[in-house]
């Protein structure tokens, strides 16, 4: 004998299967808002000094920019798919010696994975002067 089961909804059940219906609503909104859409760099001047840098993303050729004091460079790469937490790689070249001679550093600059894409949400770099000796300038991970 085959057992027939029918749902019925009373005045009483209704506000919990409301209520289910909210929080399944909410859980997923709130996964679709922590999901991370993009790959993003900051770089940050803390130094007093104009600095002239090369950047290369991916396969791209090399360009040159300049960052005054102060002021910041953010790169962010849009996934294809969210959470896919693989962008084109970033490197920099920088004159390190702030004397007038060169000494020429590279670096290659992670990404961190982001919900946007701002320097707020990124992987930060800061061009900083090195503590024992001023007149070196190195680019540090600051957060």
């Amino acid at each position: 004998m085959a057992i027939k089961e029918n749902f019925v909804m009373t005045k009483s059940s209704f506000p919990v299967a409301i209520g289910l219906s909210a929080a399944l609503l909410w859980s997923s909104a709130a996964q679709a808002a922590n999901e991370k859409h993009y790959g993003v760099v900051c770089l940050r001047n803390d130094t007093k000094a104009n600095i002239t840098y090369s950047r290369k993303v991916g396969d791209g050729g090399w360009e040159t920019r300049f960052l005054a004091p102060g002021d910041r460079w953010k790169i962010s790469h849009r996934y294809d798919r969210s959470n896919e937490n693989r962008s084109p790689t970033v490197r920099v070249r920088y004159d390190a010696d702030a004397s007038g001679r060169r000494f020429s550093q590279s670096r290659e600059l992670d990404r961190l994975a982001a919900v946007g894409d701002t320097c707020q949400e990124a992987r930060i770099y800061a061009f900083q002067y090195e503590p024992r000796n001023r007149s070196f300038i190195t680019l540090e991970r600051v957060q």
